[in-house]
């Protein structure tokens, strides 16, 4: 597994992590970065990008219908279709923008519109990373992930109507919540 470090043109997004890759190291400029990235290949999703902010400091998991939105998986990778789970489950309910899914996934920094909110794994490697996060969104105008802050995760309890996991950013442990709690956002897109 490689970490990136990697500027970004439009100084909106930051390099998290590389997913597990088995193809052949090759440079090639992906029209995002400045520099080229060693193990990308066009077409192919390959790692994980996080914001450079939070896109919110207390927001409710879910928008006040419970439902198990059947958005259960923690692997890694399974962010955004978590996410497409959860805002179709809610789909009735109050505006996309009203909780931490939604919230994710309108969120449109450096032009892009596939931000998502990280399955409990992603979120896992944002506290494995989180001194190259800080770093880069420093870097970039961006603000550090909030140490005693809680961020919610994309995973809920085995489609479960009530509760769902965050993590904590100063040690890496997660937990489950009631889904109307509010806690922290920060949105990852795939490369």
């Amino acid at each position: 597994m490689y970490v990136y470090s990697l500027r970004s043109l439009n100084k909106r997004i930051l390099p998290l992590i590389p997913l597990e890759s088995k193809v052949k190291k090759r440079k090639l400029f992906p029209e995002f970065f400045k520099r080229s990235l060693l193990g990308y290949v066009a077409g192919e999703i390959h790692g994980l990008i996080a914001a450079v902010e939070d896109q919110s400091s207390g927001i409710q998991w879910d928008n006040g219908i419970s439902v198990s939105a059947g958005a259960a998986d923690q692997s890694i990778g399974a962010g955004s279709a978590n996410t497409d789970a959860i805002i179709l489950a809610h789909a009735q309910g109050a505006p996309e923008t009203s909780y931490a899914a939604g919230l994710a996934r309108d969120y449109n920094g450096g032009g892009y519109t596939d931000w998502f909110l990280p399955s409990r794994n992603d979120a896992y490697q944002m506290f494995i990373n989180k001194a190259l996060i800080n770093n880069t969104a420093a870097a970039n105008s961006g603000s550090d992930l909030t140490e005693d802050a809680y961020y919610w995760s994309s995973s809920e309890k085995n489609n479960n109507v009530t509760l769902a996991w965050y993590f904590e950013i100063s040690n890496g442990g997660s937990a489950l919540a009631s889904k109307g709690t509010t806690r922290f956002v920060r949105a990852v897109r795939a490369f």
